[in-house]
């Protein structure tokens, strides 16, 4: 078999070592399989080079790139729950392309206040990516994605909005929902019950119009409802005034992004948007749902049957005896431990330390 080099990495270098082979032995010498060896080893050291040398934003690259380009700002509008809902969709497929509806035309160019100057910074700003390297090559990059937002908002910003006016009239509707205590002494729910967390926070999504909808209809199912949700909310928040603040903003319609901007200027603490949109759809609905979950317990236990309760021998608080407040332990008398779930799962904080 032919011994080849494959010490040499470029084509020029391996297509004159072949040819001092071809030239040094007799054609009678090559098997058919040898010169396949050889053409395989100059034709992919070619290809291997022409890989590196192709440019990376080819034309099926660009239009990828391009239907990227749309504001936040009108993508939000699209979603039942506002911005959250472009978090969701980006944690569940962050490959998703985003077009947007109203495309840049050469009216707009010609016509609209600034699109023109827009549209050359965007065209220069890509020109000077490739020349470029290290920190520049980053700024350059930053200027064509937020002047490509730019046009798109000049382009809506002159856009003539007509939004009709609708006159809202309150419908009673039924909300049926049930809690009752099951064989394993936990709660079970079906329908519309506070104890579920994903009501809990269709409720805070939806707050402003179920209020309204509630509003003056004394005997309505919506009324009730949104009365006992503003008490328990309420009482178990009040524990947690970041997460207050939060319910409050959001329920104003106010964005994640200024919510993140306050948080930081009222509380000192810098929370990313996903995670603030986290706590809004998951951590304070599933808090709301565990207090009305907590107050039904302590109502079933005292008025529909008598529960035993006990004192947590760390953090002295009388607790219902229950799965939820305190472990099993078969080898204790009431089947439960001394020590309550809360206190097993932090850490004791040493006596005289804060």
């Amino acid at each position: 078999m032919v011994s080849l080099d494959y010490n040499l990495k470029t084509s020029e270098e391996r297509k004159a070592y072949i040819e001092n082979l071809l030239a040094e032995n007799p054609k009678e010498v090559w098997t058919p399989a040898d010169l396949e060896r050889m053409a395989d080893y100059i034709v992919f050291c070619m290809d291997k080079e022409e890989r590196k040398n192709r440019s990376i934003l080819t034309e099926n690259r660009l239009v990828t790139i391009n239907k990227r380009e749309t504001s936040f700002e009108g993508l939000a509008n699209k979603f039942e729950n506002g911005e959250d809902g472009v978090y969701s969709m980006v944690h569940q497929d962050k490959y998703q392309l985003l077009e947007p509806k109203n495309k840049i035309t050469q009216w707009d160019i010609d016509n609209l206040p600034g699109m023109k100057q827009t549209i050359e910074a965007i065209e220069f700003w890509r020109s000077v990516v490739p020349k470029v390297e290290g920190r520049e090559k980053y700024i350059a990059k930053e200027a064509v994605k937020d002047f490509c937002k730019q046009q798109y908002l000049i382009k809506s910003s002159n856009m003539c909005q007509i939004k009709p006016t609708l006159n809202f009239v309150p419908v009673e509707i039924e909300l049926p929902g049930e809690e009752w205590i099951d064989d394993d002494d936990n709660v079970a729910y079906w329908g519309v019950s506070l104890c579920d967390p994903k009501v809990c926070s269709a409720i805070l999504c939806n707050y402003s119009k179920l209020k309204q909808s509630g509003w003056e209809h004394f005997g309505s199912d919506t009324y009730y409802l949104m009365n006992e949700f503003d008490d328990i909310s309420s009482s178990i928040l009040y524990k947690y005034p970041l997460y207050y603040r939060i319910v409050e903003l959001k329920i104003d319609n106010v964005q994640n992004q200024e919510i993140q901007r306050r948080l930081e200027a009222e509380f000192g603490i810098c929370h990313s948007l996903e995670y603030i949109s986290s706590l809004w759809r998951k951590k304070i609905p599933s808090l709301i749902a565990s207090e009305a979950e907590d107050r039904f317990l302590n109502w079933y236990f005292t008025v529909v049957e008598k529960g035993a309760y006990k004192k947590c021998s760390r953090c002295g608080e009388i607790k219902l005896a229950h799965n939820k407040y305190f472990s099993k332990n078969s080898t204790s008398k009431d089947g439960f431990y001394s020590i309550c779930k809360n206190c097993r799962n932090h850490k004791r904080i040493p006596i005289g330390q804060d």
